[in-house]
């Protein structure tokens, strides 16, 4: 039987299986890709009429089934309600996790960078398909932005500075993550102090467990050594640099050691990047009620209201 005849008989075999089961699922689908019908008859080739007809009773020719499917980016088993013929071999988290251990770990950046990519174009209503490989042509500072109800994350895409930031959004909102703010304050008091960046960026620059007394930072980096055991203190609060105290003869020398936290680095290329009003956002995913703040689970009780009067409001 020629391959196109079979994989015929396949599609004629699935709707017989499953006829409950297409019909709420085609809907469901297109609802969470955030498709109108008019939109899905596009990419099919078929009037919004059919589309309307598949989610109700019918059921398109066998021959448009895999058109249908990659449409709407899903497998066949899946548009039918069937379970993938190989649950493992099909898991996403598996298929990064075998591409990423193929790589050299120099490689590997770019293929983060690449997923990033194609899950912040995933949200996209109109995306045909996540893209391959990131532009490296950006003329101007472009960002991927995400926000939902859900999530938010923003990407830097230029060359120059490259970087992804994700939180999910709990139900009682963001405001649940700030449970000491007397610490935030402090550290962000600490950071907001230029010598105390500039020690960071130093120790930050040199190589792993490597040790620093204050008198050397102090004369290396021009600071009086009494500013330079105060950051070091807070620094040491935060854990963010540990201290190790040598013998001596008179008193114990004390030296420390920096962590190479990474979300030191994070917090300050993202001020870095936010000193300036985001712009140009490529791609913008932006599908959110809720502040980010807001417990969601309470309602949406102040959502500001439309204004009655403002097409008619003549200046």
């Amino acid at each position: 039987m020629p391959l196109q005849h079979r994989r015929m008989a396949q599609a004629q075999n699935l709707i017989m299986l499953q006829k409950q089961d297409f019909h709420s699922i085609l809907q469901q689908r297109r609802k969470a890709l955030r498709l109108t019908q008019e939109q899905l008859a596009q990419r099919m080739n078929v009037s919004p009429q059919a589309v309307s007809k598949w989610e109700k009773s019918s059921y398109p020719d066998a021959e448009q089934l895999p058109r249908l499917a990659a449409a709407l980016n899903i497998s066949l088993d899946a548009l039918f309600g069937l379970p993938a013929p190989d649950a493992e071999g099909s898991d996403p988290v598996q298929a990064v996790s075998r591409a990423l251990h193929s790589l050299p770990p120099q490689a590997r950046p770019e293929l983060v960078e690449r997923l990033w990519y194609a899950v912040f174009c995933a949200y996209l209503p109109a995306a045909e398909a996540a893209p391959q490989k990131l532009n490296r042509q950006f003329e101007r500072e472009t960002y991927a932005l995400l926000h939902t109800d859900y999530e938010i994350a923003l990407a830097r895409l230029n060359p120059d500075q490259r970087f992804c930031f994700y939180i999910e959004k709990p139900a009682h909102g963001m405001a649940a993550y700030l449970q000491d703010t007397e610490r935030i304050c402090r550290m962000l008091k600490t950071l907001a102090d230029e010598d105390a960046i500039r020690i960071v960026r130093y120790i930050a620059g040199c190589s792993r467990n490597k040790l620093f007394f204050v008198d050397k930072l102090a004369a290396k980096l021009s600071i009086p050594v009494e500013k330079v055991q105060t950051v070091m203190n807070r620094l040491d609060r935060f854990g963010l640099v540990w201290r190790m105290a040598a013998d001596s003869e008179s008193e114990p020398i004390i030296m420390y050691g920096y962590t190479h936290h990474p979300a030191v680095a994070g917090i300050l290329v993202l001020a870095q990047s936010i000193c300036n009003y985001l712009q140009f956002c490529d791609p913008k995913a932006d599908y959110y009620v809720y502040g980010t703040m807001q417990d969601r689970t309470q309602g949406n009780a102040d959502k500001v209201p439309e204004v009655s009067n403002w097409d008619t409001d003549i200046f």
